[in-house]
């Protein structure tokens, strides 16, 4: 298992391989800076594009929001913002779950913006509306995190059908001003599709970038790996969650019959 507070090094200003690691990810944030870039949040940009050098990052947590807040610290060393989508249907994380929900709350403090990273499969495969489905969502997010959020952004949008407006409030992050009338380069599938985001700094006024989190915090292994040491990590925190639940259970076995009495006495007094 990975340390959530590790220091991550911090590569040369100079230069740095192309690599799908956190410190490449800090060399981006300082190239960028380097280049003159504004680095809005989403909803800085989603109700109109400025006539400046801007340099829009997106996260999409589809998978570890502790990979997820590791990024967000080292933008927030970098004195860079950006914007993470949450999903609350995701099979790997609970935003139930308090340490979840910490750190949602970890990274919007750290002047991220926050948002919902909407899933129309989810209600497709049930035979629902996904836009209704979505704007329920939105409603079940905000009233787990504690905040209005103010854009969202499509899961698997290439897999997925074209909504209509779903929030006029809440714009997505794929509406055409911010993919298609402004170069848009993903990491999706561990391969960026016409090479890293680095060598794209200084060639355009305006870059909208994805990244995801989670293919960014195992350095030096191939994709699949990736994924699987992602996967070791969340299994390692429910294993250590089930053995606290373990001892739990043994003292709770080991003072049972007083706890029966003392809960006798409460109700005879109630």
């Amino acid at each position: 298992m990975t340390d959530e507070h590790a220091t991550v090094p911090s590569p040369p200003c100079h230069a740095a391989p192309c690599s799908y690691t956190l410190p490449h990810y800090r060399f981006i944030l300082r190239k960028a800076r380097s280049c003159g870039y504004w680095l809005p949040k989403v909803r800085d940009v989603a109700f109109g594009v400025p006539d400046r050098r801007l340099f829009l990052i997106r996260h999409d947590v589809d998978i570890n929001p502790w990979a997820a807040l590791k990024m967000a610290r080292v933008e927030c060393e970098e004195q860079a913002v950006s914007t993470y989508y949450f999903r609350l249907h995701a099979p790997y994380y609970n935003l139930l779950e308090q340490q979840v929900r910490d750190i949602v709350l970890e990274i919007h403090e750290l002047g991220h913006e926050v948002g919902l990273h909407y899933e129309p499969g989810y209600f497709l495969e049930r035979d629902r509306d996904p836009v209704e489905g979505t704007r329920a969502d939105i409603r079940i997010f905000e009233e787990l995190v504690g905040f209005r959020t103010h854009s969202i952004a499509q899961h698997q949008p290439a897999q997925g059908p074209v909504l209509g407006d779903i929030d006029p409030e809440r714009p997505c992050a794929y509406q055409p001003a911010l993919v298609r009338h402004m170069p848009y380069f993903g990491d999706s599938g561990h391969h960026w599709r016409e090479g890293c985001i680095c060598t794209k700094l200084g060639q355009h006024e305006q870059l909208h970038t994805l990244i995801h989190p989670s293919s960014w915090i195992f350095a030096g292994q191939p994709w699949q790996q990736v994924l699987r040491d992602n996967a070791a990590a969340l299994n390692g925190r429910l294993s250590e969650a089930m053995e606290d639940y373990i001892r739990e259970v043994g003292v709770y076995l080991a003072n049972r019959q007083r706890l029966d009495a003392e809960r006798r006495a409460r109700y005879e007094e109630g």
